[in-house]
């Protein structure tokens, strides 16, 4: 029963992983799109950003102190450690460490990739992949429980992480499509937000 709940958790970990990813990547172009729409705005309503930033410095800095502070919290979350999980990594080294290969191996690129992102989920507690390299290569789990619960946390934590980013004007301004009335009411909202304005 619990071997089960292991992989439905499993299941679960990889897809908030492929939909964390998704909303990084749309992140990287929204951000750029909310500040170009952003000015493009303030120009159009002759509101000078300079004025607003330079009257409302103090209340601005705690803004993107408070931001500063969130991420901190969230790689802090990330790199907690409850649980002593490096059993299973010592069993993967066994088993796919690229040193027992020879360079011309054809597995050697894949285990590489497979030891690195071991290594890493060792080392910044992010068990999911710890976990799923372990499954990729039938690694044999001994303590289903702690392991589940681990699961858990970085499903909690992971949505966590999603939920903050969808809450940034980037991504709400992204949200809006093509919908400039919405586009124009989060433009209007950051500047209330931030400027009272």
């Amino acid at each position: 029963m619990k071997k089960l709940k292991f992989k439905k958790l499993l299941n679960e970990y990889r897809s908030l992983s492929y939909e964390l990813q998704y909303v990084k990547e749309v992140m990287i172009i929204a951000n750029a799109e909310f500040e170009t729409y952003y000015r493009g705005y303030c120009r159009g309503k002759d509101i000078s950003i300079s004025d607003l930033e330079s009257k409302n410095k103090f209340k601005v800095d705690q803004v993107f102190q408070k931001a500063a502070i969130d991420k901190k919290g969230i790689q802090e979350i990330m790199s907690k450690k409850d649980y002593d999980h490096k059993i299973i990594f010592k069993e993967i080294a066994k088993k796919i460490h690229p040193d027992k290969l020879q360079n011309d191996d054809p597995r050697y690129e894949e285990y590489e990739a497979s030891f690195k992102q071991a290594a890493t989920a060792v080392s910044t507690g992010k068990w999911g992949s710890l976990f799923d390299i372990a499954e990729k290569y039938d690694i044999d789990i001994k303590d289903y429980t702690s392991v589940n619960r681990s699961l858990k946390e970085d499903i909690k934590r992971i949505k966590k992480v999603i939920q903050k980013e969808k809450s940034r004007y980037g991504w709400l301004l992204y949200d809006c499509e093509d919908n400039e009335k919405c586009k124009e009411n989060v433009i209007k909202q950051y500047l209330k937000h931030l400027f009272n304005h």
